[in-house]
């Protein structure tokens, strides 16, 4: 399904610049999450998940360049291994400590994937809605049964911005002043995404169109690269 116009490639520099002001900003950040009653974050945003994000937005950018398809067949190891970055990096020594983790997150990875594979494959098929699908996407990443074990929002916001890359628009990338508008959405989906319950499917659509407003907000064409850039 790939479109005839060229795939977007990632401003490395300039998403590794946006991290950095969000590291040096987090504990007003936290503060601020606290403030609004959306909750601390359990980790915090300092130089070892700054550096473990961007070997994933390394990763991400590698696949654009490559023409990897989200949710084919041949993206779901590295769309696997974006989880196991955002967590571990490329640190060979960490990852051999948890490779039981490893492991468990690959098992519900692959139990879980199958319904968004055919929600992405069904909405892309005649007239795509990229934002859209990234939107939605992600929701169902974060909500019930969450895609991964941990790093959903993380993850999430990498593999949304892959479809939105992959067909022509910017990506998602955290700033100071972005994280409170991206935080409270997704505390929100987590927390009643779960249609088993009647609450759950009650307040999902609410929280299906705020986020797409929000991706559709707050997505940034400062983060690819241009022309004259490559």
């Amino acid at each position: 399904m790939r479109k005839e116009k060229d795939i977007l490639r990632l401003n490395l520099v300039k998403v590794e610049k946006s991290l950095t002001r969000v590291e040096k900003n987090w504990k007003k950040i936290d503060d601020e999450l606290d403030l609004r009653k959306i909750g601390r974050k359990d980790t915090p945003f300092n130089a070892d998940v700054r550096k473990r994000m961007m070997s994933a937005y390394e990763l991400l950018d590698d696949l654009l360049g490559k023409g990897v398809e989200p949710f084919s067949i041949e993206s779901l190891e590295d769309m696997c291994e974006l989880n196991n970055l955002v967590h571990y990096g490329l640190d060979s020594k960490l990852r051999q400590e948890y490779v039981k983790a490893i492991r468990a997150n690959e098992e519900k990875f692959y139990r879980n994937i199958d319904p968004i594979i055919k929600y992405y494959e069904n909405h892309m098929e005649k007239e795509p809605h990229p934002l859209k699908v990234a939107a939605e996407v992600y929701v169902a990443i974060l909500g019930y049964p969450q895609l991964f074990i941990e790093g959903n929002h993380r993850a999430g916001s990498l593999i949304s911005s892959w479809i939105n890359m992959y067909y022509g628009y910017p990506p998602f990338v955290l700033s100071p002043e972005n994280a409170i508008p991206y935080f409270k959405p997704s505390a929100e989906i987590k927390k009643f995404a779960d249609k088993s319950t009647w609450r759950g499917r009650a307040r999902l659509p609410k929280y299906r169109k705020s986020f797409k407003e929000f991706w559709e907000k707050h997505i940034d064409w400062n983060y690819v690269i241009k022309n004259s850039e490559k």
